[in-house]
């Protein structure tokens, strides 16, 4: 099923724009001598390969620091700053709303204004400071109230106090949040497939992608870990500090590395462009759109075309024919100029690739309602398990599985680019093992798996609770957290190199903020299907589902209920994926 869903789609790049010595010398390559090409092209390899490890350590020490604020933010908001627990909650989840908000918003600087390397650096640049800010919020004991003492009301931290804090944390929202999504691209961008058509280079472009989230789930797991054991127990100044340093180490790597990096600039705004589409077609709605497609505006043959020399031109698509108005060609529309009255096959084809875009990037969003399953209810559950694991040797802590689903992440990854893609390369005679839409596939597959073994060890759980047997182990959920860490990596790895490669090039950077877009709308989605759930079911003074007592509830039909939502949205995706429009590229 997967290899139907995804058999026409043409993964298209952009060829890179000639460096000033070849638009100097107008050579052709084609005169290199055959030995001085394969120098190049094994020089070109060795510096994309060292360019994408570096920014592969940087992702590392971006995400520790991030998570190293984020995962114990209302531990320091509750025993620090004394805040009562709901204006902590409130105040956690603003502040993760507005961190996941500002990829979208530095993306859209990166593709417009500053381009995505000079994006990163301003934003780290920012965080550094927010993260001294806060740094120096914990070590400086006039800076929070002072510790509350066992017979004594806790005093809450002065508005001065407040103020100080959280300034530090939203100066570490906007700038890491800003950097976020731009340094996936900007690590893409060091990968030239020259239109698709390299295809040792596409593959090391989706090997990247890969890597990029299995270190994303190590810096998490460094920062649950490590950073937060030493916040806990250490020094909250110390542990503060720490993250600092990290940020503070990867700004330096970054500046210092600028000769390394493939720095594209950037290629504008992707909304006046679709804008004027939607504006001409409203002045040309009455038109008839030609049967012939090359009757339509294109710039190839104008002296002074719209469209700058190293934007990537599409070519036509017979999908969203209607759109096609706005390149219509009237009279006087070439004498006017006027690009909200006539605009180019390519500034028609960029809206009809972002509308193609959209759906696909819907079902991802209603993923993670499944997904995040396993920071939420999956935790519940093990909460009513026995955590001793073998023979009583070790504990495991429920809240330590989201950890042990991040290592299973990093091993699957590891796993895939070792063995599983080179394998199936092998077997399939391609040089794609599978495409990102395939990858997609098998990601909305498995968490529907994940979440029907999630209700059968439920069923089992409530089962045992209610004989009064011995409690189940905690080794019993981790076959769902096996299957979600694959679902987990095989989707967003594929969602993320997807999204890069078929996205407009003024969009690019964006495209990969929807990722983080998807991840919040789905975890959003869950929290109101959880709330809905519980009131619908515990109407008329009935117990519910959710009642204070997991084992009177019935955790295992809510389950059933994701399972039910997860199969209808995986049956939409097979549907949009196999009738895919694919990108094409001049």
């Amino acid at each position: 099923m997967l290899a139907k869903m995804d058999a026409d789609v043409e993964r298209q790049g952009r060829r890179s724009p000639l460096s000033a010595d070849d638009e100097a010398s107008g050579s052709d390559h084609s005169s290199v001598p055959l030995l001085g090409a394969r120098e190049l092209e094994v020089s070109k390899d060795s510096h994309c390969s060292k360019a994408s490890k570096i920014i592969l350590s940087l992702v590392f020490l971006e995400v520790a620091a991030f998570y190293g604020v984020y995962l114990n933010l209302i531990v320091y908001l509750q025993d620090v700053l004394h805040g009562d627990s709901a204006s902590n909650a409130a105040t956690v989840s603003f502040w993760a709303g507005g961190s996941y908000l500002m990829p979208v918003i530095g993306a859209a600087i990166a593709d417009i204004y500053w381009g995505k390397y000079k994006t990163v650096l301003v934003g780290l640049s920012i965080s550094f400071v927010g993260m001294a800010v806060i740094t120096t919020s914990a070590t400086l004991s006039s800076l929070r109230p002072p510790p509350c003492e066992q017979s004594a009301r806790c005093a809450p931290a002065t508005p001065s106090q407040r103020l100080v804090f959280f300034t530090g944390i939203y100066l570490c929202a906007i700038g890491i949040g800003g950097a976020k999504a731009a340094i996936v691209s900007f690590g893409a961008e060091q990968f030239d497939d020259d239109n698709g058509e390299n295809a040792a280079e596409r593959e090391r472009k989706a090997s990247y992608f890969s890597w990029y989230y299995a270190v994303s789930n190590l810096g998490m797991l460094t920062a649950g870990s490590l950073l937060v054991w030493v916040e806990d127990r250490v020094s909250w100044g110390l542990g503060y500090g720490v993250c600092a340093s990290f940020v503070a180490v990867a700004v330096v790597g970054l500046a210092v590395t600028a000769p390394v990096y493939r720095i594209v600039p950037p290629v504008g705004s992707p909304l006046k462009g679709m804008c004027q589409v939607l504006v001409a077609f409203t002045h040309k709605v009455k038109l008839r759109v030609p049967e012939d497609a090359a009757e339509l505006y294109d710039e190839e043959h104008v002296k002074t075309p719209l469209l700058e020399p190293v934007r990537e031109r599409l070519e036509h698509t017979d999908q969203f024919r209607c759109l096609d108005k706005a390149a219509v060609v009237t009279a006087g529309d070439l004498e006017d100029g006027n690009q909200w009255r006539l605009c180019t096959v390519t500034q028609v084809e960029e809206l009809k690739t972002l509308l193609r875009l959209i759906p696909i990037w819907l079902t991802s969003a209603v993923y993670f309602i499944a997904n995040s399953q396993a920071q939420t209810t999956f935790v519940q559950q093990g909460t009513k398990t026995d955590s001793r694991i073998a023979r009583g040797a070790f504990s495991v802590p429920a809240a330590s599985l989201t950890c042990i689903e991040t290592v299973f992440v990093a091993a699957y990854i590891a796993l895939y680019n070792k063995s599983i893609a080179p394998a199936a390369r092998r077997c399939l005679g391609r040089a794609d093992a599978f495409t990102p839409l395939q990858l997609m596939g098998l990601g909305h597959a498995a968490v529907t798996a994940a979440v029907v073994v999630a209700a059968c060890t439920e069923a089992r759980r409530l089962e045992a609770a209610r004989a009064r047997s011995t409690p189940m182990s905690i080794a019993w959920l981790l076959p769902q957290y096996v299957v979600m860490a694959v679902s987990d990596a095989s989707l967003s790895v594929g969602q993320l190199e997807f999204f890069y490669d078929q996205a407009p090039e003024t969009i690019r950077g964006a495209s990969t903020a929807f990722y983080f877009l998807s991840c919040s709308l789905g975890n959003f989605l869950s929290s109101q299907l959880v709330t809905l759930v519980a009131s619908v079911t515990a109407a008329g003074g009935r117990t519910g589902w959710f009642p204070p007592d997991m084992d009177d509830g019935h955790l295992d039909y809510y389950f059933l209920l994701v399972v039910a939502i997860t199969a209808a949205n995986f049956a939409a995706f097979v549907y949009l994926a196999k009738n895919y429009t694919p990108k094409r590229v001049r």
